[in-house]
Formats: C-alpha cells, structure tokens, sequence
C-alpha cells in the first residue's frame, strides 16, 4: 500500500509540473521516448528476476500446462466480459462513449494496419525484452556463489525507481495534454463496471477451469482470484494446504502478469483498449499504465486504474474467502 501511494503521489506531482508549464508543451515532448526506454529496462528486469527464481524455474516443467491453461481462460474471460460490457454501454473501443467529441489521441487517425504493425513491434519488442531478461537471469544468476538475497534487493529498489520515473512521466504527459477532465467525464459508468465484469469474467474462467483439470471449484476459484498477485494469492492457498494448487497459482500469476503486458499492445489493436486493460490484472494500476497511456492514449488511463485496483480488493477478499481462511 505503501508503495501504491508513492506511485499515486509522483503521478499526481508530475501532472501538476506539467500543468504549470503548458505554455512550454513544444518543447517538453520528450516523455514518449522516455517511456519507451524505461518501459524496456524494467520489462528486462521483471524477465530477469523471473529467471533467477528457483520457484518459477522448477515449477515450469511440472505445471507449466496447467499454469498457461488456465491463464489463457483467464485472460479470455475478462476480455470477453469487458467486450459485453462496452457494446452494451456503447462505447467505442478507447472507452469513449459514442459520438464523443474528445480530441482524437495521437495516432488515432493513422491507417489500420500501421497502427496494427507498431503495436505487434511493440509487443515483440516487450516480449523480446523479457525473454532475455529470463534467460540471463536463469544462466547467469542460478549459479553456486550468487547472492540471490541481494540481487533481488538491488533489483527490487531499481523497479521502484524505474516505476517512479516511468508514472511521473505519465503524469507529466497527462498534464501537458490538459485532458484529464475530458477523460474522467468521458468515462462515466464504464470506469465502474469494466473492471467488475473483468472479475466476473476471470471468476467464470476460473469455474471452468476447474471442471476441465483435476483442481477443485474452491481451488480454481482461487486460483484465478489471484489477479496476477503472485505475491498474495499462492501463499495463502499454500498456507491452506493446498500445495499443488499454491504452485500453480504462482505461476499462474507470474504469467498472466508478463503475457499481460506483452499482449497488451496486439490486444488493443486488434480487440480494443479497454479489453486489453483487463489482461494483466493487478498490475493494470502501475506498471502497465505507461504502456497503455502510449498505446491506447489517455482516455484508456481511467480504465487501467480502476481495473488494477477491483483486481487487488478482490484478490485481496476472494482468495481467503474461496481458501476458508
């Protein structure tokens, strides 16, 4: 929570610089490459502490099809229930209701399919990214002598620093934009049951899930409860007896929080923006929120954010509540 809050707070400072130097705003459009390198060191770095985890490294082989199984369930229905959700409210796929006469975001009016090739560059450039970050982090660091304790300290405080920059920077852009009011009135109920059909969605996949594998209702259910909290949710269906279910839950998390933000560009060009925000679950408020304010553009924002926080509160009540603890 504590590091929600400074996230929230560098976000909010930085759109508040920006909104006092507006008149500068040609001068100061230097945040999208800034997003677009910082975005790649900490994609990097997320894929090398994946691969220096023993955890993630051992779990692979044994419930690997179990884990990709039901994060692609997952990920489909949270999408498919965010798609129900707008054609029933009308919204366009940016999150904007029809007929609204916001400014068009930058690149919006580009062809078809140049939008659809940069957002499969991007997606193969993130996922580059993280591919090798596991690679080097499995045949560098997994080696007798390395002290993983401080590697993960070290780069635990290089990832809060490289969010710090990476929201201040969305902030800053938001700020030069001077829409943030637009935004917000653009979004209307949509911001509110987005996200609750996303965890319904996730929920109902969880369900099936269960009645196709050899897990329980309650551990399936909770599984999928986790969001991509990989920090939250297995421990407590571990603590709860639950081993075999507990492994699949953390890679479970791990991957719907990676594939999450690799798929995020491709989704929005293909389905749409605001179901995109909803693969990667928790992380929607904070690490992806860069890459969806590039990809999407700022309508989106309101969207990602309250679809990351559903997914911690309910994370956070569910998976306890499905485990009886």
């Amino acid at each position: 929570m504590a590091l929600l809050i400074l996230y929230w707070s560098i976000m909010i400072a930085g759109y508040l610089l920006a909104s006092a130097l507006r008149r500068r705003a040609r001068r100061l459009r230097f945040t999208g490459r800034l997003l677009n390198s910082i975005v790649c060191v900490l994609v990097f770095l997320m894929g090398l502490r994946m691969g220096a985890n023993r955890e993630v490294t051992a779990s692979l082989a044994a419930i690997g099809a179990q884990a990709v199984f039901i994060t692609a369930l997952t990920m489909a229905g949270s999408m498919a229930a965010a798609y129900a959700v707008r054609r029933l409210l009308g919204i366009d796929r940016r999150g904007r209701p029809a007929g609204s006469a916001l400014r068009q975001t930058p690149g919006e009016g580009q062809a078809a399919g140049q939008t659809d090739l940069n957002s499969v560059r991007s997606s193969l450039l993130i996922f580059g990214m993280a591919a090798a970050g596991m690679v080097c982090g499995y045949l560098l660091l997994l080696r007798p002598g390395i002290r993983l304790e401080a590697f993960f300290a070290v780069s635990d405080l290089c990832m809060t620093v490289s969010l710090c920059i990476l929201l201040g920077a969305v902030g800053f852009s938001l700020g030069l934009e001077n829409r943030l009011g637009d935004m917000l009135r653009g979004a209307g109920p949509a911001v509110v049951l987005v996200p609750l059909a996303s965890v319904a969605g996730t929920l109902l996949a969880g369900a099936v899930y269960a009645a196709l594998s050899p897990v329980t209702l309650r551990e399936g259910l909770a599984i999928s409860a986790g969001f991509g909290w990989y920090s939250l949710a297995p421990g407590i269906i571990s603590g709860a007896g639950h081993a075999v279910a507990g492994a699949i839950s953390f890679l479970h998390n791990v991957l719907r929080e990676m594939l999450g933000i690799i798929l995020l560009p491709l989704a929005a060009a293909k389905i749409g923006c605001v179901e995109a925000v909803t693969l990667p679950g928790t992380c929607a408020m904070d690490v992806c929120l860069p890459i969806v304010e590039r990809t999407c553009g700022a309508e989106t924002l309101p969207y990602s954010l309250t679809t990351g926080m559903a997914a911690c509160l309910f994370s956070a009540l569910l998976v306890p509540l499905f485990m009886g603890v």
